[in-house]
């Protein structure tokens, strides 16, 4: 894993190479190189910095070239040395990387040959004989990548700031700000800079260096690969063992060691499974107990030390709590999620980060696991919904009951939360869509004072035609994992970390997809039946049937307290933000600290938006 950079221009541009990759060293402290050359009447500029993680030595360092074609590549593909034997017989290597498979590969099979790739890729590929760029991405947006278009320069990078580095103008955009509050992140391939968006996941972009013409090809879509399940339960089972098995064992393909995160809950201990009798650390965050208690959820530090004492697993342990909500957090998290979204996942996950670096280059991890087996609350709030509609007169009757359910007051208040939630959006415009959302929708639309365009994310989604739960499926794949999929990279790889996410091996999602939805969420509404019930022979019962608990910082205690609540959103930065209503954010703040409402998310992306802006 690494950081990649350049441009294309028709003349040489005002482009700060060697400070662009000074602000990408983070993500490759062991090599930094780029070149500049005209090709085709073009400018054009590869750079990359290197994290060594297959063969270590310096023959795997980038750009890398064979012949008249030029690479620079950030991620892994894991079946690489298949695709060697495969297509590459006779072929002479100077090194024992995918890079230089990768690389051959296209000069032997064309610009489709990211349709043999299993992996997690950003690539960017200069062709002089064929007069072309291209720019890769992998199919679900593991591996980041942005292009930044200004002064007749298409640009592109893996962050954002090495735009800012290399002297690029990135001008805010007011008009996101509305999405923004809604979603907790920028939803699509928008960002909030005006000059720069995102290579969409499963795409390719294709540029003509003698015309300009630029071509967005599309190589992967769920819809379209979706495989629909026609066997049995029990079969069922059998293939996800099989399928999520050689996921895990493709992603420990290294030359150092591999860790893991593990919270003591399904997803991670799944893949704890398949790392036992191995020599692997795993990492766990640690919520306090009065942080627990205040907010109603369960301790993920319990459940991962019993389990690591039961399977005689090396854990590491990382406090997450008040103490680490600090300014200092805020602006380093601040600073890595450039493209910024507003999770309280990021800090925790950049503490575990930090401490894991310190001895290891690669940390698998349990995310994706949700989408694809209805893990989500949203998830349960929509069949839930479902249900009761086929009940006439049940949901007018019971949605302002359901409403008027304090969030943070009383027992059971994580119940109590998503009660609150369900007759908050019951029989509203996109109603499973706005199930998927972290936080209440209308306070976020009123904290707006411009125009809103949140229908416009959910319209191509959420029609009359579409099933409501491959409506989320597909929303949730193309927008809400890509967020947290950012927020990983960019939390591990602020430290030199790579992660690796088993369950987002394509040939998983596409079977995992097809299952008919009773398989994920069954009828006594148990959430990611299948993963329970494939695995329930070897992950104890303790970890099947816990409570889900989200990972997090605990925002929802730590913003009822009114001092820290002031400090984090003084009235005159949110004010100087110019399209925020003052009047709606101390509304909202007020229901928030009265235990109404949990307002907690919508302030916290307050919070990060004064910083992005500042």
């Amino acid at each position: 894993m690494c950081g990649i950079l350049g441009y294309i221009s028709d003349a040489p541009a005002a482009f700060d190479a060697a400070a662009a990759l000074k602000a990408l060293v983070h993500r490759g402290p062991d090599h930094a190189a780029h070149f500049a050359e005209s090709t085709a009447g073009k400018t054009v500029v590869l750079g990359h910095t290197r994290l060594s993680i297959i063969d270590l030595t310096d023959a795997g360092n980038q750009p890398m070239h064979d012949g008249p074609v030029s690479m620079v590549y950030n991620g892994e593909v894991y079946n690489y040395r298949e695709l060697k034997a495969k297509y590459l017989k006779g072929e002479t290597f100077r090194s024992g990387t995918d890079t230089e498979v990768v690389l051959k590969l296209y000069r032997k099979l064309g610009a489709r040959f990211v349709e043999e790739l299993n992996g997690d890729f950003a690539i960017a590929i200069l062709d002089r004989e064929q007069k072309k760029f291209f720019l890769y991405r992998d199919r679900l947006g593991v591996k980041p990548i942005y292009l930044h278009r200004s002064r007749g320069m298409l640009a592109f990078a893996s962050e954002i700031n090495t735009f800012k580095a290399a002297g690029l103008p990135l001008t805010f955009d007011e008009g996101g700000i509305g999405n923004f509050l809604v979603f907790k992140y920028s939803p699509g391939q928008s960002t909030l800079y005006k000059e720069t968006e995102r290579l969409a996941p499963g795409h390719f972009l294709e540029t003509d260096l003698e015309t300009g013409a630029e071509t967005l090809h599309r190589y992967w879509s769920l819809r379209e690969k979706r495989k629909v399940w026609t066997g049995s339960y029990g079969e069922a089972k059998e293939v996800l063992r099989e399928k999520l098995g050689a996921a895990v064992q493709r992603r420990l393909t290294a030359d150092v060691p591999i860790s893991n995160y593990l919270s003591g809950g399904l997803d991670s201990s799944v893949i704890a499974h398949y790392l036992r009798g191995g020599d692997h650390t795993h990492y766990c965050a640690v919520k306090h107990a009065a942080d627990l208690r205040a907010e109603g959820t369960t301790s993920d530090g319990y459940y991962a030390r019993k389990l690591a004492a039961d399977w005689d697993l090396k854990l590491t342990e990382i406090a997450i709590g008040g103490e680490q909500l600090t300014e200092s957090h805020i602006a380093a998290a601040a600073r890595a999620c450039d493209d910024p979204i507003a999770d309280g996942s990021v800090i925790p996950a950049m503490l575990i980060a930090e401490q894991a670096a310190r001895e290891h280059r690669v940390v698998l991890s349990g995310m994706g696991a949700d989408e694809l087996f209805m893990g989500y609350n949203g998830h349960l709030l929509q069949r839930l919904s479902s249900l009761s509609a086929k009940v006439p007169g049940l949901q007018s009757a019971m949605g302002p009951a359901l409403r008027k359910v304090a969030a943070g007051r009383g027992p059971f208040k994580a119940y109590r939360r998503y009660l609150q939630k369900w007759g908050n959006n019951l029989g509203k415009d996109f109603e499973p869509g706005r199930y998927s959302l972290v936080g209440d929708v209308d306070s976020a639309l009123s904290l707006f004072k411009g125009e809103h365009r949140y229908g416009e994310v959910f319209a191509p989604y959420f029609t009359d035609e579409e099933d409501p739960a491959l409506a989320m499926l597909y929303f949730e794949t193309d927008n809400f994992l890509v967020k947290n999929l950012h927020y990983l990279d960019r939390s591990s790889m602020a430290y030199g970390l790579e992660s690796r996410v088993p369950y987002l091996d394509h040939a998983l999602v596409e079977w995992a997809a097809g299952l008919p939805e009773h398989y994920k969420l069954d009828r006594r509404l148990r959430s990611k039946a299948i993963l329970k019930d494939a695995y329930a022979d070897v992950i104890p019962a303790y970890v099947t049937k816990r409570r889900k608990a989200g990972f997090g910082m605990p925002l929802r205690s730590l913003f009822s307290n009114p001092a820290l609540l002031d400090r984090l959103l003084p009235e005159a930065s949110c004010e100087s933000l110019g399209c925020i209503d003052m009047n709606a954010l101390r509304r909202i703040k007020a229901e928030h600290l009265s235990g109404e409402k949990d307002q907690s998310a919508l302030m916290y992306a307050v919070v990060v938006l004064g910083r992005a802006v500042n």
